[in-house]
Order: C-alpha cells, then sequence, then structure tokens
C-alpha cells in the first residue's frame, strides 16, 4: 500500500524547500524585495501543523532523486560488491555504472557528485525541518496538549532519523572528514565549511539514531495513513548497523572496535517488541505487492507515474518539474531483465556466477534454494511475460545472438522488477533499505561477537531459513512461478545438518580450470551465518558493507581472506562476459569513493580521501 496521504504532499513542499536552498547557494543577490506579500514564503509558511508536516515530508522526497534511490544508490551500494558485475551494455551505454564495478572511479564521475550532492541536500531538508519544529511558529503545537505533542515528537523523531541517514551514507561512502551540519547552512562562507573532526559524525549520527528513537513511539504505521514512515524500529535497525560498523564509520576506530554488546541490546528492542515478522513469501520483499509488511523496517517510497515521461528526477531539467517526473525509480529498466528481443531493458548489472553460485544444491548440481528462483532469473527459475505476449522460461528470455552464447552465465535480477515487460518502464516498486530476516541474521553475528554463543545464533539463522523452506506455491500463485518445482518446500538441511555435511559454496571454477573463486567450506556457524547473509540479502545494497566489517574484525577467522572475491573480480568480470579493466581491489584506496572535484574545487577548506 502506498501512502497516499503523506506522499501527496511532498511536491508542495519541494518548492519552498528546494527554492530556499538555491537561494542560500546564491553568491550575489541584487539589493530589492520582490516578494509577493500574498504568496507562501519560508518566513510565513511554516506556522500550521499542516505545513510543518509537509516540511518533514519534503526531506523524505529527497530519497527519491536521482542521487538517491531513484537511480544512483543501488549502483553504489551494489555494484562494488562480488555479487555484481557490469555488462557489455552499461560498457557501451552507462560507463559509470561499469566503472563503479570496476574501481575505477575518479572525482569527476557524475553519479558519484549527484549521490553527494543529494545526500548533503537530505541533510539541509532534515536541518530545515528541524529548525521550523523548534521554532513553532506562532504556536503551531500546543505542547502542552498530549495529542499535539505526540505529533511534534514524531515530526522531529522523522526529521532526526533523516539527518542520521544522510550522515550514515555520506560517511559510508566517502569517509568521516567530510562537512557535517545540524544547522540551516547560511550560505556565503558557509559554503566552505571545513571537514568535522575524525569520529566527530559518527557520534553525532549514533546520537540521531538514538534520539530519533526515543521521539518515535511507535512501531509500524502498516495500513494507516502514516505507513512509510520512519518508526522506533527504523532507528533502531539503523543505530546497530552503526555501532556493528564503528570500524569503517568511526575515523578513530581500529579493526575490532565494532560496538557488538550495545549492537546486540538494541537489535533486541526490536526483536522483544513483537511488532515486526517475515512474510511467507519471500518475493514480498521487493514487489509492489505488500510493500510496508511486517517484515520491513524501512522502505524509500516510489508511486509508478506512467502518465509521465521522465522519472524522479533522472537529469538535470527535472529538478522542479515533478508534473513530468512522477515518483518514479529507474531500478527496474537498469538492473533485472535483460536487453534481449523479449525484454528490451536497458540491463545495466547483472547478478555474478560467485552469487550463483553460493546457493545450495542437491547431488546433481540443481539450486535448492527457492530465494534463487524468488529473486534471480536463472535457468530453472521463473517465466517472464515478454514482447511476443507469451510466458516465456529463462532460455527464451536470454536467448537471440550474443545471448545465445552466454547463456547460463548470464542471469537477471528479479528482485525490484515486475515480471512482465511495460509498454513505459517506469516502477513505483519501494526500495527496502532494511529488513527483518536482517534484524536477525545481525543479532545472530551479536550473539557469536558479544558472547560468543553459538546455540542462539543458531536459533536465529535457522529461523531465516525456516522461512524460505516454507516459501511453497500456497504463497506464490502468480503464472511466473506456477508450476515450478522450486516452490515445493523443505529443500534447505538445517544449520546443524550443514556443519555436518559441510558444503562448500560459491566456489566459481573459470572455462580454462583457473579457480576464480576458491568458495567457502560451511564448516562454522559464522561461515553458514555470512552464507545467509548473502542468499537472504543479495542485490539489497548490504554485501559489500558487510564484507567491510568482517575485514575490519581481527576476531574472524576468515578475515585475512574476506576481501578475496574482490581482488579477483577482474577474472570473475572476464569469466562471465569477457569484458576487461577491473582493477585489483584494494582496500586502502577502494573502501571509499573520491570526494567530488565540484566539491574540492569549490570548498578550498575541503581536501580529498584515500580515494582521490
Amino acid at each position: 500500500m502506498k501512502y497516499w496521504n503523506f506522499m501527496k504532499h511532498i511536491k508542495t513542499y519541494m518548492g519552498i524547500c528546494l527554492g530556499s536552498l538555491l537561494m542560500t547557494m546564491s553568491s550575489c543577490e541584487p539589493d530589492m524585495d520582490f516578494n509577493n506579500p500574498l504568496a507562501d514564503n519560508e518566513a510565513t509558511y511554516y506556522n500550521t501543523k499542516e505545513h510543518l508536516t509537509y516540511a518533514v515530508n519534503g526531506a523524505y522526497n529527497i530519497l527519491q532523486r536521482a542521487g538517491g534511490w531513484a537511480r544512483w544508490m543501488p549502483f553504489m551500494l551494489n555494484a562494488r560488491s562480488d555479487e555484481y558485475v557490469f555488462t557489455s551494455g552499461a560498457a557501451a551505454g552507462e560507463p559509470e555504472t561499469a566503472r563503479l564495478s570496476q574501481y575505477n572511479v575518479n572525482a569527476d564521475l557524475g553519479s558519484v557528485s549527484t549521490c553527494y550532492q543529494d545526500l548533503y541536500v537530505l541533510q539541509y531538508a532534515a536541518n530545515l525541518a528541524l529548525e521550523k519544529l523548534e521554532a513553532n511558529q506562532d504556536g503551531a503545537f500546543d505542547l502542552n496538549n498530549e495529542d499535539d505533542k505526540k505529533l511534534y515528537d514524531r515530526l522531529k523523531g522523522e526529521a532526526i532519523f533523516l539527518r542520521g541517514l544522510s550522515r550514515f551514507y555520506l560517511v559510508y561512502f566517502w569517509g568521516d572528514e567530510i562537512p557535517d551540519r545540524d544547522y540551516v547552512t547560511t550560505g556565503e562562507g558557509d559554503y566552505m565549511l571545513p571537514p568535522a573532526e575524525p569520529g566527530a559524525i559518527y557520534q553525532r549520527m549514533v546520537k540521531d539514531f538514538q534520539d530519533a528513537a526515543n521521539l518515535l513511539s511507535d512501531w509500524s504505521y502498516e495500513g494507516t495513513e502514516n505507513e512509510g514512515r520512519a518508526t522506533k524500529g527504523s532507528a533502531l535497525a539503523f543505530l546497530a548497523k552503526t555501532y556493528m560498523a564503528r570500524p569503517i564509520l568511526d575515523g578513530t576506530a581500529k579493526a575490532g572496535d565494532a560496538e557488538w554488546a550495545l549492537a546486540k541490546d538494541v537489535l533486541w528492542q526490536i526483536i522483544d517488541s513483537h511488532q515486526y515478522s517475515l512474510m511467507d513469501n519471500y518475493r514480498d520483499n521487493a514487489t509492489e505487492d505488500n510493500e510496508n509488511n511486517a517484515e520491513s523496517l524501512f522502505e524509500v517510497q516510489f508511486c509508478q507515474s506512467v502518465e509521465t515521461d521522465g522519472f524522479n528526477p533522472a537529469a538535470n531539467g527535472d529538478l522542479n518539474d515533478w508534473v513530468v517526473t512522477g515518483q518514479n525509480t529507474i531500478r527496474e529498466l537498469e538492473m533485472s531483465a535483460p536487453n534481449s528481443t523479449e525484454s528490451a531493458r536497458w540491463w545495466n548489472g547483472q547478478p555474478s556466477l560467485a552469487l550463483y553460485n553460493e546457493f545450495e544444491r542437491d547431488a546433481s548440481g540443481k539450486i535448492i534454494d527457492p530465494r534463487a528462483y524468488l529473486g534471480m532469473y536463472i535457468p530453472g527459475g521463473c517465466n517472464f511475460l515478454g514482447k511476443s505476449g507469451n510466458w516465456i522460461p529463462y532460455e527464451v528470455l536470454f536467448s537471440g545472438d550474443t545471448f545465445d552464447e552466454w547463456r547460463g552465465k548470464w542471469f537477471g535480477c528479479r528482485k525490484y522488477s515486475l515480471d512482465q515487460v511495460r509498454s513505459k518502464e517506469q516502477s513505483g516498486i519501494n526500495d527496502r533499505l532494511i529488513r527483518y530476516s536482517d534484524i536477525l541474521l545481525m543479532y545472530a553475528e551479536c550473539c557469536l561477537e558479544a558472547d560468543n554463543d553459538e546455540a542462539t545464533a543458531k536459533k536465529y539463522i535457522q529461523m531465516v531459513r525456516d522461512r524460505a523452506n516454507k516459501n511453497t506455491e500456497a504463497f506464490n500463485t502468480t503464472e511466473a512461478d506456477l508450476g515450478n518445482d522450486y516452490l515445493k518446500g523443505n529443500t534447505l538441511p538445517t544449520v546443524d545438518e550443514l556443519l555436518q555435511q559441510k558444503p562448500v559454496v560459491g566456489r566459481v571454477v573459470g572455462s580454462n580450470g583457473d579457480v576464480i573463486c576458491e568458495g567457502m567450506e560451511l564448516n562454522s556457524v559464522r561461515r553458514i551465518l555470512k552464507h545467509e547473509y548473502s542468499v537472504e540479502l543479495y542485490w539489497e545494497g548490504w554485501r559489500f558493507f558487510n564484507l567491510m566489517r568482517w575485514y575490519n574484525n581481527p576476531n574472524d577467522p576468515d578475515q585475512s581472506i574476506v576481501l578475496n572475491n574482490l581482488k579477483n573480480k577482474n577474472a570473475l568480470q572476464v569469466e562471465q562476459t569477457n569484458l576487461t579493466g577491473t582493477q585489483v581491489f584494494d582496500y586502502s584506496r577502494h573502501l571509499r569513493v573520491p570526494i567530488p572535484s565540484t566539491e574540492l574545487s569549490t570548498n578550498t577548506n575541503m581536501h580529498g580521501n584515500s580515494a582521490n
């Protein structure tokens, strides 16, 4: 369900928000007053509960911009991992996305600059909303009234959460020596703000998520007009992520400084609330049906607008033209089904052979995990309603010309994809940023790291595997899945059975017999946890993040080999596409992406990071 009451007011606010931002960015303004005294303006607009609500709505909207999840963030979050390889279409027509996957990013790359810009716009919009809420102009909220106080606290909590989100992703991509504000920029000299001190932004994002969790009293708005807004669970989930990733988010931290006990306590609050649960159907976590469901802790909201020609906004000219752009996402067009004659999507990225081989198999070599078929277009998987008007299998979807040669090595991502062609490829599928299954796996990891408690860790890993085992045709009734034997259920062994069987997963051997990816024998609870993270959460933006965390955990016996797939990614890319140019992954350089040249050229107090 889309949160229409929430969404329909965002566009009204954005004109004021962006107009205000653009005015503060002007270096020279005429000494004349052109303001219409009857028109809305920043000084008079925010004096009602309704308009202060719009202020917060405007901050949410930044997540839908091109530098957010409408276009570039899915590439920023997924392309650098070993689950992803770029396609020939990307190499020829969208080289920016290929360069992210190749670790060949320079400071002029437009996608990186757009993400940097829009994450700072998110921080600005959140701070603007907070400034106006704290001013409470004309007593818009009666803070002695219980209902008014609850709404006021909720709106403040949402704005603080969104500011914390901007800090989380800014530091993850660019490191913590970057500008940071907890106020609305004053313009002029403030645009020369120097980098924050190392560790300062980490402390601020922790406080943001803590404060948001304290202000937000509701765990879920499912089925209400507020569906899709940040909740207490949203804030706690990102707080736990922050604690667990301290070595890569805090410039003063070192390997081994993850705050496991703090994260475990936060995660238990979420679990013990009994407000979230795993959906019966794994596929419900990446389609337009059942959005904002019981498994989802936070999503970026999209609304399909097929009557428009644009996206939201995917081009600079779309910035203020919301009538044209709608609130679509371009992810389905760029990152799902192939650019074959039956589909003709852009298909700039595809699941890697390392990911494909991560899934458990039976004695004949057939994948037995339904999550592979419910999240990818692969041999033996779902059908697709193609341009011919027929439901076709993988072998036909990936056919014609070069597809015939590479079939069996070329795949599509089914997550966030409609299983049929659209007359217009605008998509309204929400991007799920964090799910309850991730919470369960994070809790299992904290049990291992904080307490060396394998028994409890196995329990929570098993809960996630149990959902996969019970994901039968009873929950998948579409023509795409109808009659396929991957939905028969009860095909996966238990955690204890895996420990006995010790299968090797993720191994990739090249056509010439060379080992490209060694794979991993599932001979410990820790390794089974890593495996479960991969097969449950693939292409949801967390694989590279998790690899960087594990590399910074000296308590992990696999710490020295955890980056090997990234170091061998060129060989993986060549085996799957015959496309070369991927650099050998170097943690010291490729953990981050470069500070954009636009920032370095305009802010003389800034300096580059390790990637520049």
